[in-house]
C-alpha cells in the first residue's frame, strides 16, 4: 500500500508537467497554437513572469537566512566537475570531433527554470529562495561553460570571438537583475504596495505554466531520430547517470533533504532548448544538440517519476 501511495504521488507530481506540455504541442499541431503566440509568450516568460516570480521569492525572504554557501558551492564545483566527467563520457561515445561540443553541452545544461521550478512547487508548494540563489549563480556558470567548451572542441570556428557576448548576456539576463535586485530589496526590507504585490503575484503564478506551453509547442518529434546514438548516451547520462552520482555526492557531505532534493532537480531535469540555440549560434553540431533536447525532455517522463518515487521512498520529499 505505500509503495502503492509513493507511486500515485511521484505520478501526481511529474505527470502534468508533462501534459501542459502535450497539450501545447497537440494544439501547435492543430495550428490552434502559432508560431506568433509562442514567440510572444517567451517573451513575457522570459522577461516579465519568471523575473517576477524570482524576485518576489527572494525579496519576500531573508536573505541573510537562506543564503547557503555550502550549498551554493556544491552546485557550482559539482556542475563544473560534471562537465569534466562529461567530455571524458564523450569519449567513448561520440565518434566524430565535430560533435563533441554539442554532446558536452546538452548534456550537462539542464532546464532547471522552466521544468525545474515546475517539479519543486509541484512537489513542495514553493520555488524558495534557495532555488533562486542557484539561478543566480549557476546560469552565468552555465554561459561561461558553455563557451569554453564551444570554443576548446571547436578551436576553428566563429566562438572565439563569443567571450565578451557571454559576459554581456550574464549582466543584462533578466534572471540574474531580478534576483539582485530581489536580495537588495530584502536586504532593505521594501515591499510592494498591495495594487503592485497582487498585479506581481498573477505574473508569479503564469509563469510555470505558460514557460511549459512553449516548450511543448516547439518540440520537434523528427529531432528525436537525428544523430540518435550520441543522443541516447547524452539522455542516459543527462537523466539518470549525473542526477545519481550528484545526489550521492550530496549525501556524503551531509546536506539536508530539502538540499538534496533542490540538487536533484539541478542536475536531472531535461536538457534547455537554449543549449541548442547557443550551440548553433556558435557553430556547433545543431542537430546533435536539438536531438538532445527533445530525447531527454520526452525520457523525464520516466526519469522524473522514478526519482520523485524513490525520494518519496525514502522520506526525502
Amino acid at each position: 500500500m505505500i509503495i502503492l501511495d509513493n507511486l500515485i504521488f511521484s505520478l501526481s507530481v511529474s505527470l502534468p508537467i508533462f501534459l501542459i506540455m502535450l497539450s501545447s504541442f497537440i494544439l501547435q499541431k492543430k495550428n490552434i497554437i502559432k508560431q506568433e503566440f509562442i514567440n510572444a509568450a517567451n517573451f513575457i516568460v522570459f522577461y516579465i513572469a519568471l523575473p517576477l516570480k524570482l524576485f518576489n521569492s527572494v525579496s519576500q525572504s531573508s536573505v541573510a537566512d537562506n543564503f547557503d554557501l555550502k550549498f551554493i558551492s556544491f552546485a557550482i564545483i559539482g556542475t563544473t566537475i560534471s562537465v569534466i566527467i562529461i567530455y571524458i563520457y564523450s569519449k567513448f561515445v561520440v565518434k566524430e570531433e565535430s560533435k563533441v561540443g554539442a554532446f558536452i553541452h546538452g548534456t550537462f545544461r539542464g532546464n532547471f527554470v522552466y521544468v525545474g521550478f515546475s517539479l519543486l512547487e509541484n512537489v513542495t508548494g514553493a520555488v524558495g529562495p534557495l532555488a533562486s540563489m542557484v539561478v543566480a549563480f549557476v546560469v552565468p556558470i552555465y554561459n561561461v561553460l558553455a563557451v569554453l567548451v564551444l570554443v576548446l572542441t571547436n578551436p576553428d570556428n566563429k566562438a572565439k570571438n563569443q567571450f565578451k557576448n557571454s559576459l554581456k548576456n550574464i549582466i543584462s539576463n533578466p534572471f540574474i537583475i531580478s534576483i539582485a535586485l530581489g536580495i537588495i530589496a530584502s536586504l532593505i526590507e521594501f515591499r510592494f504596495p498591495p495594487l503592485l504585490q497582487n498585479t506581481a503575484n498573477y505574473f508569479d503564478v503564469l509563469a510555470t505554466p505558460l514557460a511549459l506551453l512553449t516548450i511543448g509547442a516547439t518540440f520537434k518529434v523528427d529531432k528525436l531520430f537525428v544523430d540518435i546514438k550520441p543522443a541516447v548516451a547524452a539522455t542516459v547520462f543527462k537523466l539518470f547517470i549525473n542526477p545519481t552520482l550528484t545526489v550521492l555526492a550530496a549525501f556524503a557531505i551531509g546536506l539536508g533533504n530539502k538540499e538534496i532534493f533542490l540538487i536533484y532537480i539541478l542536475f536531472g531535469v531535461p536538457t534547455s532548448i537554449s543549449s541548442a540555440i547557443i550551440t548553433a549560434a556558435m557553430g556547433g553540431d545543431e542537430n546533435l544538440a536539438a536531438s538532445i533536447v527533445m530525447m531527454t525532455t520526452l525520457g523525464s517522463v520516466f526519469s522524473l517519476t522514478l526519482f520523485v518515487f524513490i525520494f518519496r521512498a525514502m522520506g526525502i520529499v
